[in-house]
């Protein structure tokens, strides 16, 4: 895993999570840095990236409760 495969994943996520959530760019990544996000995606990263943009949505939002 090279970390620009990482960062193009954490792109994609930031996207997916704007558009079905319906926020910007920005509040997304505040949210995410607030909440470590971030760190989440990165570490999780071998799961996340076989799951839809639906469940991955989900599954952040169930970490920010």
């Amino acid at each position: 895993m090279t970390v620009n495969i990482v960062n193009e994943f954490l792109v994609y996520v930031i996207e997916e999570y704007k558009f079905l959530e319906n926020k910007t760019a920005k509040e997304v990544i505040e949210l995410f840095s607030k909440h470590n996000i971030f760190d989440y995606v990165i570490r999780n990263y071998r799961a996340l990236h076989t799951m839809g943009g639906r469940a991955i949505a989900d599954d952040i939002n169930c970490l920010l409760g």
